[in-house]
């Protein structure tokens, strides 16, 4: 028989202070006003009965309830935002994907408040979807959790299998119903002539480029069931040519050094349900393959031109880009990527990182959509990517000067700037993918 409800929270068990204090018909209240991390408060409800000469009748109070607020995960320094113009602002809030810090993830405002995070997951954000579903990798229990779908109660709704590393750069769902991600896959190969070819001679190696005796190592594209079990598997050993390595960016002395050869470093993949195929980016072969699903033949690859030694058959060796991140197919079938321009040195220019929307016309060249190129001081040669908004502005992570977001109009006017002020790495910095989402 209650009319309405007397409601009021405190950070005081004795509620002597209150934060609120009142009345409200229904049974739903959302409270909107400060709540701070690293707190404790209290609550309770009465029920109002009506009286006499319109006055209420207070009931009893139904009980006391009690929530604490973890710890802010940003730290002192937290993520500063420079907003340019409020008016152009897609609505929303940011989520971020961390390695520098532990690994972490967590959500802020448009003012840069946090306002979530992955309390202690130490979840790398790698992918969300259009449902707001959060995918990532942690290194926690090695390597249980290192391909997994969370919520934002911080629980975990789908892992890859427990005894497998899915690798760290994207894993998600698939319109089919099931999972896809990267594992690593294992093959002996040459090592070519090279700047790098004395090192490995004085270990004992041929290094003749024809003797095969060093392990490289690919990423497969693997699907995964809700179970677990893995039903597909393709594999750039069986795809790909040996006689495509890189050659500028260093791969090779950094293979003295670990004792394996990184070839491909792919780290980001789309899956096309209506074509019925696969877009995949090869960093260190500065490759964006089209893969057919479920056969996995390759139906093209953009690339640079054939005397840079990453492919002879690439398409659209204009575009350029170099050690990108984050291809992706948008839904008005272009390609978007983070091209991080690690090499765009070879072409006469100085390091440049891009953004770049464009389309792939009859599978065999491409016309520029959009292109945009950052600042020098957020040039970012490692990590990086590129989200088109539903205003048709773009949400860009880089990890120059400290790692920030920035949202770009289609003018190329920066209109929010979000400055992570990430200590750890610094210049660059370790922050791997940021989204704007509606909402947690």
């Amino acid at each position: 028989d209650a009319i309405m409800y007397n409601i009021q929270l405190s950070n005081s068990s004795s509620f002597s202070n209150n934060l609120l204090d009142i009345n409200k018909p229904g049974l739903i209240y959302i409270y909107k006003g400060d709540i701070n991390w690293s707190d404790t408060y209290y609550w309770r409800v009465r029920p109002l009965y009506s009286g006499d000469n319109e006055d209420y009748i207070y009931g009893d109070w139904i009980d006391s309830n009690t929530f604490s607020i973890t710890n802010r995960i940003t730290g002192a320094s937290g993520t500063s935002v420079d907003i340019i113009n409020d008016d152009l602002y897609n609505e929303g809030l940011t989520i971020m994907g961390d390695l520098s810090e532990d690994n972490r993830s967590f959500v802020f405002d448009k003012n840069g408040k946090e306002i979530w995070n992955d309390r202690y997951l130490n979840l790398i954000t790698n992918h969300v979807n259009k449902y707001g579903q959060i995918f990532g990798c942690s290194f926690s229990n090695f390597p249980d959790n290192t391909g997994s779908l969370i919520n934002y109660n911080n629980q975990y709704l789908w892992q890859g299998p427990s005894d497998i590393y899915v690798d760290v750069h994207e894993v998600k769902s698939i319109p089919t119903g099931n999972y896809m991600g990267f594992t690593w896959e294992f093959e002996e190969g040459p090592i070519p002539e090279g700047d790098w070819t004395g090192l490995f001679r004085a270990l004992g190696y041929e290094a003749d480029g024809e003797t095969i005796e060093f392990p490289w190592f690919g990423q497969a594209i693997v699907e995964w069931d809700e179970n677990r079990n893995e039903i597909w598997r393709w594999s750039p050993f069986d795809h790909f040519s040996m006689d495509d390595y890189d050659v500028y960016g260093g791969t090779w002395w950094n293979a003295y050094f670990d004792g394996q050869y990184d070839w491909m470093h792919s780290n980001a993949f789309h899956f096309d349900a209506e074509e019925s195929v696969i877009y995949v980016s090869h960093r260190h072969l500065s490759r964006v393959s089209k893969i057919a699903y479920p056969s996995g033949e390759v139906l093209w690859n953009i690339g640079l031109p054939s005397e840079y030694n990453t492919g002879s058959n690439n398409i659209c060796t204009d575009l350029r880009f170099t050690w990108q991140h984050n291809a992706q197919l948008l839904d008005n079938g272009n390609i978007l990527l983070f091209d991080n321009g690690n090499l765009s040195g070879l072409f006469g220019n100085s390091e440049t990182t891009r953004v770049l929307e464009f389309e792939v016309i009859d599978n065999s060249y491409c016309e520029m959509v959009w292109e945009y190129a950052l600042p020098n001081y957020l040039h970012g040669p490692w990590m990086g990517s590129a989200q088109l908004l539903q205003n048709g502005n773009y949400l860009i992570n880089t990890v120059g000067s400290g790692g920030h977001a920035i949202e770009v109009t289609p003018d190329q006017q920066i209109i929010w700037d979000a400055d992570y002020n990430i200590t750890a790495f610094n210049d660059p910095a370790g922050n791997y993918r940021s989204y704007r989402i509606p909402s947690i």
